[in-house]
């Protein structure tokens, strides 16, 4: 199936660079992420479920300030791509 999604620019952006430094596609990442919630939203107590948002909440606010660190602008993503394809000899 197929969907649309509206979120702000931030959260977006946010999400895409969580998925990348786990290696996955913006479609992988959601669908895992669907997985997990729906299939731990019946079983998991309130009590355990907020404590699962909040180190999700932690875990997102940690990569984000990394991600954040490590982003300088374009022109930075621009030079790393091209050190990256002297490196594998493109």
């Amino acid at each position: 199936m197929k969907t649309t999604i509206e979120m702000p620019d931030d959260l977006f952006r946010r999400a895409k660079a969580v998925a990348a430094l786990q290696g996955l596609s913006m479609k992988d990442w959601l669908t895992n992420l669907l997985r997990r919630e729906v299939g731990a939203g019946a079983a998991a107590p309130p009590g355990d479920r907020q404590q699962e948002i909040e180190a999700f909440n932690r875990e997102l606010d940690r990569l984000s300030k990394k991600i954040s660190a490590a982003w300088q602008g374009p022109q930075d993503a621009v030079a790393a791509i091209r050190e990256q394809r002297r490196d594998l000899g493109a």
